[in-house]
């Protein structure tokens, strides 16, 4: 009898998901997915397609077979997958996609329906492209939470379903939680609060729910190993999501021309990558 409880609570265990965001953006960020795959914790990783340091993101991502891989549907910073032509919405004129997530959230309500169809378009382009590099798609979410974006997240569910892609990315942190098991309060002078209310207000309103919770929004880019002490997750999920942003700013600085945006220079990039390094991690989580 006990040897059937113990099998039952062990396929019971909840499922720790330590997903590296950016995969492709830079040499720095690719160097640290790999590393924190294979020296530490790290399980999971999106991956931008359309960024320069895509292909080399693919290569080592067939080198291991271990690591679940998904799309970083990018929106917001370089060029686009699709032909400019065809999303006139999202580019300049330089052909490269323009838009914030101030911008296409203000115009998820002015241009509703053509934001829908030419986001469509793009994401279509990006995963298409993915699957081109014969890469299962696990997942997929998006590079500033884009994709929860009223008239975006109705397309990418349309392409979810056509593609069946398993899961969409969902903030369904419960803040009182969060706080509950952490004593740092930096969200309360860097604006994760106002981000939080505002990502968490958009899963509401487009009434997508699944079985993965995550966890972290709170912290991004400043999560350490204080963030995973003895944290219990609410009841009624399957597993638990850590988005995590990895990287090794010492080497993207020998690339300055590569890097367009600052954020992949950020010492927290280190302090991430330090923590997804200590196996002990991941005990801090419990169901």
């Amino acid at each position: 009898m006990w040897l059937i409880m113990w099998r039952k609570k062990i396929n019971m265990t909840i499922k720790k998901i330590f997903n590296g965001d950016d995969f492709g953006i830079s040499k720095g960020v690719n160097a640290a997915i790999v590393k924190a795959h294979r020296e530490g914790i790290l399980n999971s990783a999106s991956l931008m397609i359309n960024q320069k340091y895509a292909a080399e993101a693919v290569k080592s991502a067939k080198e291991m077979p271990d690591l679940e891989i998904g799309l970083h549907v990018n929106l917001t910073n370089e060029y686009p997958a699709a032909p400019v032509q065809q999303i006139p919405l999202l580019v300049d004129g330089q052909g490269k996609l323009k838009n914030g997530f101030v911008n296409l959230l203000l115009l998820s309500f002015l241009k509703p329906r053509q934001l829908r169809q030419q986001a469509e378009i793009e994401m279509r382009a990006q995963i298409v492209k993915y699957l081109a590099t014969g890469l299962s798609l696990q997942h997929i979410d998006s590079h500033r939470h884009v994709h929860l974006i009223p008239q975006i997240f109705k397309a990418m569910r349309e392409l979810q379903k056509e593609f069946a892609v398993p899961r969409i990315r969902v903030m369904n942190e419960n803040i009182f939680n969060t706080l509950k098991y952490n004593k740092n309060k930096s969200w309360l002078f860097d604006g994760a609060l106002i981000k939080y209310v505002l990502l968490r207000f958009l899963c509401w309103w487009n009434g997508y729910k699944n079985d993965v919770y995550f966890y972290t929004l709170m912290y991004t880019c400043k999560i350490a190993k204080e963030q995973f002490n003895n944290v219990k997750i609410p009841s009624g999920y399957k597993a638990v999501e850590i988005m995590i942003h990895p990287g090794m700013p010492e080497i993207d600085r020998q690339y300055p021309e590569d890097v367009w945006d600052e954020n992949i220079l950020s010492p927290y990039r280190t302090v991430e990558l330090k923590t997804l390094l200590d196996k002990n991690v991941a005990e801090g989580i419990n169901d």
